[in-house]
């Protein structure tokens, strides 16, 4: 969709570009939550900016509204949500000082793999399917969730280890040249990203979760 040359703005936002970009409500939401000590209904807000980060592509594709424009729009918003807003949730739920250097390297090696996955897109396994180069930036929600729930059986001591390890190994294997596994059905989609908004915010309303 061009924009009119008789148009003041620089470019016509479709309904799909406006999907992604409620990428930046839900995760602004979510940093805002985890100022305020709430990380596991943040987290559950992730997971909402996952499903609609996971749709756009899809009804663009539906629609046939696919362009440029909307890829670029998307990589930032997956900055956002994926690298930005994960970070800083670990960062006030207490992987902080030394730790939290893992973060950065996350987020420089999930930064790189973005601006790859622009460039090339998907890839084509042997077998027909689609595929990513390196693995996908949207695991780090993955990461997050999993540190929150060890939070209930590990000391802080071995939950940051266990983390920093974790990070170092997400961060090398989205650099790696080999192909990750692509979610392609809906109802997988719908079933993960669902599932997590369901499990963290009865976590947090049913009010017995560790406290920072």
């Amino acid at each position: 969709m061009k924009t009119p040359a008789s148009s003041p703005y620089i470019i016509q936002l479709n309904p799909v570009d406006c999907l992604t970009l409620s990428g930046v409500i839900t995760s602004s939401a979510a940093m805002v939550l985890a100022l305020k000590g709430e990380s596991y209904l943040a987290t559950a807000l992730l997971f909402i900016a996952m499903l609609g980060d996971a749709l756009d592509g899809m009804l663009a594709r539906k629609f046939k509204l696919e362009r440029p424009f909307g890829r670029y729009l998307d990589g930032f918003m997956d900055v956002l949500i994926y690298l930005v807003a994960p970070s800083f949730l670990l960062y006030t739920h207490g992987f902080d000082g030394y730790w939290s250097v893992t973060l950065l390297v996350m987020i420089i090696c999930g930064s790189i793999r973005l601006s790859v996955f622009n460039d090339i897109g998907n890839i084509q396994e042997e077998t027909g399917s689609l595929a990513y180069l390196g693995m996908p930036v949207f695991w780090s929600i993955f990461l997050l969730a999993g540190f929150l729930l060890l939070d209930f059986v590990l000391p802080p001591l071995y939950l940051n280890a266990v983390m920093t390890l974790a990070l170092l190994a997400f961060s090398r294997a989205m650099l790696l040249r080999r192909p990750f596994f692509k979610f392609k059905k809906l109802w997988h989609i719908l079933g993960i990203t669902l599932s997590g908004v369901l499990i963290f915010t009865g976590l947090y309303f049913s009010g017995k979760i560790p406290h920072v």
